[in-house]
């Protein structure tokens, strides 16, 4: 069996069963931080031998979001490279062979326990009050034994034989030394009966086939590192480097999943995120930086080291998250931005856009705003309590008015035409309530100037349309 090579080579695995959650993607950027970092190689495998929730389209989907975040990779499907193929769905005659090189030196044997035995033998150890694990009934089959019965056409899994070993220890990249006593893992299978081989295997001769030296992967494998080092031990090969992420959780603290439905690349890229607000975002998640502010991709890369990742659990930030995207979009050129907002779904015109660019985190917060600023959202309970206890005399005069001019000469006007009017630090929530619907929002005088006089108008007839409504609907 080939040995571990010198150089650094660090690799992300997805499975292409569903979007990357932020979790994954701070997994695969920390392995892209790294291999950058080290001056080694990043590489990307497909890990698709479930083929029954492997999906191609799903497969470029992580492969665009991956690219989107700023990662890039010197051997891929995509790419190719030496090593490969780079899907595990086109490598099983390699493991084929090594499967069968493990039969050989008798580390690995088939299983021929139905389902219905396994359960019985797990029931009656937790009656027994111990951990349900495999007992190895079939692992003291004779090779003849096995071989006969395979011939015959009995199905079976193939697993590795653990017996006899006590504990694996290793020196982990984040947590220093962890140990874990495999014996009471039971001999696990690392093959179905459909000669599909699984995870454990697979990853193990990929990693070996591939001279990954490092990797880095959620503290949720901790006990399929075990399993795997043996897998190596039984390879006659050194096992890579391994680094457990504390898992990313959300803020009730449970572990992001794909399944539950987690943020996704995907989804950020949908909300209009930019790349380099994720990446700030996710760089800083268990790994602090000393320059603060908005910082590059390669500075990022400078900056990074395994020994400054925390190893406390990792919460998932909305308004962290909201924070970064706020400084990427003010980094934006006036060009960049006006093309950002372009993106948004029906469209947008670039001085609205503008207008509120200090307002929005997302397409749907600049969505809101263009429905606002073009009388199609709903005023919030703030701006209708404003306009109901505004001064009528205020919402007619606009009517009429809306004139030339900004607001400070509006309110002038309105003064000399109606003296002993509110002062303007009463009026101009009222004002704000007129053009936006909201109490909130861009500074007043942009506002005032962004509107035609004919706009203004129009809103403050539909606002004082709509304090008639309400006073007739309030009780006197």
């Amino acid at each position: 069996m080939a040995g571990m090579p010198t150089d650094i080579r660090l690799r992300f695995a997805p499975s292409p069963t569903g979007a990357i959650h932020l979790g994954n993607a701070r997994t695969a950027l920390f392995n892209f931080l790294e291999a950058r970092h080290a001056g080694g190689t990043f590489l990307v495998r497909i890990e698709d031998t479930d083929r029954s929730r492997s999906d191609p389209r799903r497969e470029a989907s992580l492969l665009s979001d991956l690219r989107w975040l700023g990662l890039d990779w010197a051997e891929g499907p995509d790419v190719g490279g030496s090593r490969g193929p780079y899907r595990q769905s086109e490598r099983s005659g390699i493991y084929a062979r090594y499967l069968a090189a493990c039969f050989n030196r008798e580390r690995v044997y088939p299983c021929f326990c139905t389902m219905e035995t396994l359960a019985q033998d797990r029931a009656l150890q937790v009656a027994r009050g111990q951990a349900p694990r495999y007992t190895g009934r079939c692992g003291t089959l004779s090779r003849a034994e096995g071989e006969r019965r395979l011939a015959q056409g009995e199905r079976a899994v193939w697993r590795w034989r653990v017996a006899g070993s006590l504990t694996r220890t290793w020196q982990d990249l984040v947590f220093g030394p962890r140990h874990i006593n495999v014996a009471d893992l039971g001999d696990f299978v690392i093959s179905r009966t459909d000669g599909s081989v699984g995870f454990l295997f697979a990853n193990a001769v990929d990693d070996l086939e591939m001279g990954v030296s490092h990797v880095l992967r959620g503290e949720d494998h901790l006990s399929n590192t075990a399993r795997q080092i043996l897998i190596f031990e039984g390879l006659d090969s050194p096992a890579p480097h391994y680094g457990h992420l504390p898992l990313l959780v959300n803020p009730g603290g449970a572990p992001l999943a794909k399944r539950a439905g987690a943020l996704s690349i995907g989804d950020l890229r949908m909300r209009g995120f930019l790349p380099d607000a994720v990446r700030n975002y996710l760089a800083r998640l268990g790994h602090p930086y000393a320059a603060p502010g908005l910082l590059g991709i390669e500075t990022l890369i400078q900056e990074f080291g395994l020994g400054k990742v925390g190893r406390a659990r990792a919460v998932l930030d909305p308004e962290q998250l909201a924070h970064w995207q706020k400084l990427a979009l003010a980094a934006l050129a006036p060009v960049d931005f006006a093309a950002w907002g372009a993106e948004l779904p029906g469209g947008v015109d670039p001085t609205l856009a503008a207008l509120v660019r200090e307002n929005i985190v997302d397409y749907e917060d600049l969505m809101l705003w263009r429905d606002r600023l073009t009388g199609q959202a709903p005023a919030t309970p703030g701006a209708c309590a404003a306009l109901a206890a505004a001064n009528p005399a205020l919402l007619h005069f606009g009517a009429t008015d809306g004139g030339d001019g900004d607001h400070r000469a509006f309110l002038e006007r309105f003064r000399s035409a109606y003296p002993g009017s509110p002062p303007a630090r009463e009026v101009y929530p009222v004002l704000r309530a007129v053009l936006t619907g909201s109490l909130e929002g861009p500074e007043l005088a942009r506002l005032w100037a962004w509107f035609s006089p004919e706009m203004r108008r129009q809103r403050f007839a539909a606002a004082r349309r709509a304090a008639a409504a309400q006073s007739q609907k309030d009780p006197p």
